[in-house]
């Protein structure tokens, strides 16, 4: 088991925290301030005010009350918690039988999200939410950078040329959207033969929970991805990183390692990088 977070640091983003199946998945992204998954909430979580809840399997979200008493404790403002849509009322429920169990009143939003819609966390940028296969309502999330970028039929002009037309109202550029990272969460094949935006992002953070020969049958049942269907796509990821996370607490991570490195195709293996200790982190 992680016994330490572990970091991927790429050139945009720094990606720090923990996923091994059944036990624990958080992951900060520094420079966005944001975080998917809370696990247990970890100090490292608490400052962080945007959190994205992939589903309400405990080891994903057990460290929800935890984290809007440690807010409420430290004088931060309420933290905003996204999640499926489906579990909001669930998760409203969870909050106020622990506001009844512990006498007090917490202060948190929390936001239900359907796939397709978006969350501006930034001027320049928003997290999407993406449906995720899974045994509960789960979303996948994608970060997106809007950027501006003026229109090719003002390209020619001259500085003084755009100035007058921006004062007379003319619309000169036109936002593009830029995927920088996609967050799976736990989901199983269905994510991957049906959804075209996780193989553009910069960074996409990968469920693998299962990697053993022999293992494909218990990935499908428990609604996981097997090693297998990532190599079965190998040809579509477009992605600068690729991190593999939440792995079986079954197998070692020297087993974990061994197995991915063998049968990696050649055309991720510069790319790929695994949740585990640093020493297995490479292939």
């Amino acid at each position: 088991m992680n016994r330490e977070p572990i970091v991927l640091e790429t050139p945009r983003v720094t990606v720090e925290g923990k996923s091994r199946a059944g036990n624990e998945t958080y992951f900060r992204i520094r420079e966005l301030n944001i975080a998917f998954d809370i696990g247990r909430c970890p100090d490292l979580l608490v400052p962080v005010p945007h959190i994205f809840l992939s589903h309400a399997h405990l080891d994903h979200s057990s460290g929800l009350p935890l984290y809007a008493a440690q807010r409420g404790l430290q004088g931060m403002a309420a933290g905003s918690v996204y999640i499926p849509r489906q579990a909001l009322d669930g998760f409203q429920q969870l909050m106020s039988l622990h506001e009844r169990l512990e006498g007090c009143r917490y202060d948190l939003h929390l936001v239900g999200m359907e796939p397709g819609q978006s969350v501006k966390i930034r001027r320049d940028l928003l997290v999407r939410a993406h449906e995720a296969s899974h045994g509960v309502a789960a979303n996948a999330y994608e970060v997106v950078e809007l950027r501006r970028k003026l229109q090719e039929q003002w390209r020619d002009r001259t500085g003084e040329e755009l100035a007058a037309l921006r004062a007379a109202g003319e619309q000169l550029s036109a936002t593009r959207e830029h995927s920088l990272l996609f967050f799976t969460g736990d989901t199983d094949a269905r994510l991957l033969e049906e959804n075209d935006a996780l193989y553009h992002s910069e960074v996409l953070i990968a469920e693998c929970s299962f990697t053993m020969e022999g293992d494909q049958e218990r990935a499908r049942r428990f609604r996981h991805l097997h090693f297998d269907d990532l190599c079965g796509m190998a040809d579509r990821f477009e992605n600068e990183w690729i991190l593999l996370v939440h792995f079986s607490l079954l197998d070692a991570p020297e087993e974990i390692h061994r197995e991915i490195a063998r049968r990696c195709p050649k055309r991720l293996r510069d790319r790929i990088r695994l949740g585990l200790p640093e020493e297995y982190s490479r292939l």
